[in-house]
């Protein structure tokens, strides 16, 4: 299999994809249970995103 040389474009929306990922995994690792986050055991990598 031949690997691609991503363009600048590509890696910047890449970039951008994974930050957002971040941010909402942290807003949904120190909020209380809502429907969209609705999950009775949180996995331990997002325990480690806590701010408490």
């Amino acid at each position: 299999m031949k690997t691609q040389k991503l363009s600048n474009t590509t890696r910047l929306g890449l970039k951008m994809l994974e930050r957002a990922a971040l941010i909402s995994a942290h807003a949904g690792a120190n909020s209380a249970c809502t429907f969209l986050y609705h999950d009775p055991k949180k996995p331990e990598a997002l325990k480690k995103l806590k701010k408490f």
